[in-house]
């Protein structure tokens, strides 16, 4: 009797572990993210840490992030930017710290991460697209010339001719 317990409980347990390990193989394979299923996604940005700490974390941001800005959505949830090329300037540039924005890119829900592609900010009553040619955020004279995307330092170039 027992050992007929032991071995249903076993098979059970078999059972189990197996359909567990299917569904995480499931979760990690992985979906390279299409061009097409870009959403946009709209929020104010925000400084991580310091809206952390409004709830309550021990954050810490002037400690090692350096104030990093995410997307506080409509609906009270944060989001961080992935860190590349295209995401740096929305975590980094301080003038867009409580701006209205709209994100256009991708979501990794489980992550609580947001890939950007491109980004409106509202400038006046209208909202003006951001593209990585576009996006360093930095303005002519801010940083005498360096840290500007290859676009914008053609256009100091420009604008420093035309003086």
């Amino acid at each position: 009797m027992r050992l007929g317990i032991c071995i249903v409980a076993l098979a059970a347990v078999a059972v189990a572990a197996t359909g567990l390990r299917a569904s995480a193989e499931e979760e990690t394979q992985v979906q390279k993210r299409a061009f097409e299923d870009r959403k946009e996604y709209a929020g104010t940005i925000v400084c991580l840490g310091c809206e952390l700490e409004k709830r309550g974390a021990d954050a810490q941001c002037t400690l090692h992030a350096g104030h990093a800005q995410g997307l506080l959505a409509e609906d009270g949830t944060l989001w961080t930017f992935i860190d590349n090329a295209r995401g740096h300037h929305l975590i980094t540039n301080k003038k867009l710290l409580g701006a209205p924005v709209k994100v256009v890119g991708w979501k990794f829900p489980k992550a609580q991460y947001i890939e950007v592609h491109s980004y409106y900010a509202k400038k006046g009553d209208e909202w003006v697209h951001w593209d990585y040619c576009r996006v360093c955020g930095f303005e002519p004279g801010d940083h005498a010339g360096k840290d500007l995307c290859p676009g914008c330092a053609e256009d100091a170039e420009d604008e420093k001719e035309d003086k």
